[in-house]
């Protein structure tokens, strides 16, 4: 594996093998073992420089973009893009209800508006060995 540039992490009960930033394989610790957590995610394949691939490394970029790009000579190993749906951007870009553009009055008094909010929990312990974190934001200040 270390020749074929792979690296392998152990840790929180579980490991992944990754090369560069491509998850290849993952698992859990079960009892003393880590076992693969997904069969189907070991595979094997020749790597194929196509416009698909291309477009999940960057980002789900638009093919407008990625034939900019193309056009530039930065994707030299791509001859034509053509990305098809893409099911991740099709569900990314769905359009959402936005929020009312009407100003808000400010608010005079202290306290008399506060959002909060509460985060966690966190995979690693706080140094006072906590998993939790509360935020408060006040309007007027």
């Amino acid at each position: 594996m270390d020749d074929e540039g792979l690296y392998s992490t152990f840790g929180y009960g579980a490991w992944k093998v990754t090369k560069r930033s491509l998850v290849v394989i993952r698992g859990k610790k079960r009892g003393s073992l880590y076992m693969i957590a997904n069969e189907d995610m070991v595979a094997v394949t020749k790597v194929v420089n196509n416009s698909t691939q291309w477009h999940q490394r960057l980002g789900h970029m638009s093919e407008k973009g990625m034939k900019l790009m193309v056009a530039k000579g930065k994707l030299s190993s791509l001859k034509y893009v053509d990305v098809g749906a893409c099911e991740h951007c099709i569900f990314g870009k769905q359009k959402k209800v936005s929020f009312s553009r009407a100003r808000k009055t400010p608010k005079v008094e202290k306290l008399e508006l506060v959002h909060t909010d509460v985060w966690g929990p966190t995979l690693v312990k706080s140094i006072g060995n906590l998993r939790y974190y509360v935020t408060f934001i006040d309007e007027s200040t």
